[in-house]
């Protein structure tokens, strides 16, 4: 013959099984939020890097130019010439201010109050050629978090003898 409180005992009470249920989703739950929010922080800070990537190509792009075509202001007075140079293209073509990657645009952004090319000049002798040029231009991009982002770059080319 069977035991009656062996019998009873075989199988788990529902008791049981919400308190296993209730301490499994005390422990499950916030290790999920914390990966749901390292996985927003990887994706901003890869919207970042590409961001730095893409003025990285940008700064390579300076350095290639002539020294004498990097400054369009110099050339107010032919406009052809002033066309050719890369604060212009900088300004003006979207082939050069704009990337999209993985679905994000990528873009400089014009400050008219802001010169993103200006040669360093001498103050006591504006006949000095400069032999360095300031750059500085403004990356945005609205990342995965659908916020607003921007980029400041600034740096400084000096000219090859």
């Amino acid at each position: 013959m069977t035991d009656p409180v062996r019998s009873l005992r075989i199988g788990m009470s529902m008791v049981e099984i919400m308190i296993g249920v209730i301490i499994l989703a005390l422990v499950l739950i916030p290790s999920l939020n914390v990966i749901i929010a390292e996985t927003k922080t990887v994706n901003a800070t890869r919207d970042h890097t590409q961001a730095s990537f893409f003025a990285q190509k940008i700064l390579e792009s300076a350095h290639t130019c002539k020294f004498e075509l990097l400054e369009a202001d110099q050339y107010d007075s032919d406009p052809a010439t002033q066309k050719t140079t890369f604060e212009y293209a900088l300004k003006n073509n979207d082939d050069i201010r704009t990337e999209t990657i993985n679905g994000i645009k990528y873009e400089v952004v014009n400050d008219d109050n802001k010169d993103k090319v200006k040669y360093a000049a001498d103050k006591n002798d504006p006949s000095v050629r400069p032999n360095m040029v300031f750059l500085s231009f403004t990356v945005k991009y609205t990342g995965q978090d659908k916020q607003n982002h921007t980029l400041d770059i600034h740096t400084a080319i000096s000219k090859r003898q």
